[in-house]
């Protein structure tokens, strides 16, 4: 099992993945939410300027807050810093759309913005469709320094329902989860290997990778612990929110959890229809907002999160490695500095 991290891109954290690297990591997963934090590719970038080994990827980068070649221009100039250690993770937008009052990316539209990445990050020609304005584009300096396509940069796609999985493993190179679950894992593995398969491909070469919110907890403390439910305060807000914005047949709600979801839901339309985007992502993977506090309750912390002790954890970790599962990487929230020594001494150093 690999293990990486996962940050809110911050760019003045590029300490925290020097520290990552330092005590064992093998990869750095950087947030793409153009209204909610740092730029990502500039996070990465100076992320790549201080470290040397570890790898660095978005997760994910949204196809149309960007157009396509600009992102493969943006992850090909960070690989000319860290070459060989780079992965573009992709998504539809659940939250960098979402902060702007759009819906996530059609699949439609994220396959057509996806194959244009890719075909330029080979370091080919293509037509892309600007807005129903086909042109030949193509990197056209990959020798001069600006970007590196020397070594391929993957392509990982954040997928959870049966098209875009199947997308994944027919054209992509690994497929990205959250907060999977071992039958979750089961079920997504089959589909992918299905479509992998059909199109030619080894279903052994598209791994699923995940990123997972968790509290190690520390002797004495319980799920119910005032730092523990603090801590994962984000991923209880952020299952909320996921929960009032996503189709409901994607992600139906726990149903230990649906009498505060329905109230959740309640709350989420009492808001002004025109502002509900900007004051429900304001805090979101960051901090708890003082009219959610009441939501941090142990039952919707149980499924927004992976919490126990670290032998627990290393048990659930190795059910999803048998499951098919290669890359676990972890969240950080209020002490990030701690979380990432705590998961390296008491996890990866234990796995």
């Amino acid at each position: 099992m690999d293990f990486g991290v996962t940050f809110p891109s911050k760019i003045t954290d590029y300490n925290l993945v020097m520290l990552a690297e330092e005590v064992g990591f093998q990869q750095a997963w950087f947030f793409d939410s153009q209204m909610i934090y740092s730029d990502v590719y500039a996070t990465m970038a100076l992320a790549a300027h201080t470290t040397k080994k570890i790898k660095l990827a978005t997760g994910v980068a949204v196809p149309s807050t960007r157009m396509a070649p600009v992102i493969a221009h943006s992850i090909a100039t960070v690989a000319q810093i860290a070459p060989g250690r780079v992965e573009l993770g992709v998504g539809n937008g659940n939250t960098a759309r979402l902060t702007m009052g759009l819906k996530p990316l059609p699949l439609k539209k994220m396959k057509r913005e996806i194959r244009t990445i890719q075909t330029l990050l080979k370091g080919e020609e293509c037509l892309h469709d600007f807005g129903g304005n086909k042109k030949l584009i193509k990197l056209l300096h990959p020798d001069h320094g600006f970007i590196n396509l020397k070594q391929k940069i993957p392509l990982t796609l954040s997928a959870f329902g049966e098209k875009t999985l199947a997308f994944c493993g027919a054209e992509c190179d690994a497929h990205l989860s959250w907060n999977i679950t071992p039958d979750t894992l089961v079920a997504n593995r089959k589909i992918i290997s299905e479509s992998a398969i059909s199109s030619n491909r080894d279903p052994g070469n598209i791994p699923t990778k995940a990123i997972v919110p968790l509290a190690i907890l520390k002797p004495g403390e319980t799920i119910e612990s005032d730092r523990v439910l603090r801590s994962v305060g984000p991923f209880i807000t952020n299952l909320l929110h996921v929960l009032c914005e996503w189709d409901e047949k994607l992600l139906p709600a726990d149903k230990t959890i649906s009498e505060h979801v329905k109230q959740y839901k309640k709350y989420v339309a009492s808001l002004d229809p025109q502002r509900r985007h900007l004051m429900l992502h304001e805090g979101h993977l960051i901090f708890t907002r003082d009219d959610e506090l009441k939501y941090l309750v142990s039952e919707i912390a149980n499924i927004a999160a992976m919490i126990g002790t670290p032998a627990s954890i290393i048990e659930r970790i190795k059910a999803l490695e048998e499951k098919g599962l290669t890359h676990f990487a972890f969240q950080i929230t209020d002490s990030p500095e701690q979380e990432i020594k705590d998961f390296a001494t008491n996890i990866i150093a234990r796995y």
